[in-house]
């Protein structure tokens, strides 16, 4: 996987961040989780399960859990 190399104080980041537009903060915020799951073998494997679960019906609504809805 490729390296960023930032040469900024993380304050400074995390302000540049929470200056963005929600929605763009959002997408950021989701691609920085993703590119840390992506490099987690364990969150790339439950992944995968997760996915062969959804393939195979393998999934229960909530209601059918625990017997109401949201």
């Amino acid at each position: 996987m490729g390296k960023i190399r930032l040469e900024m104080p993380l304050e400074e980041l995390a302000g540049a961040i929470m200056r963005l537009p929600v929605k763009e903060r959002e997408e950021l915020w989701s691609l920085l989780a993703t590119m840390e799951e992506s490099d987690d073998p364990e969150a790339l494997a439950a992944l995968r399960e997760s996915e062969e679960d959804v393939r195979k019906g393998r999934l229960h609504s909530f209601e059918e859990v625990f017997g109401k809805s949201l």
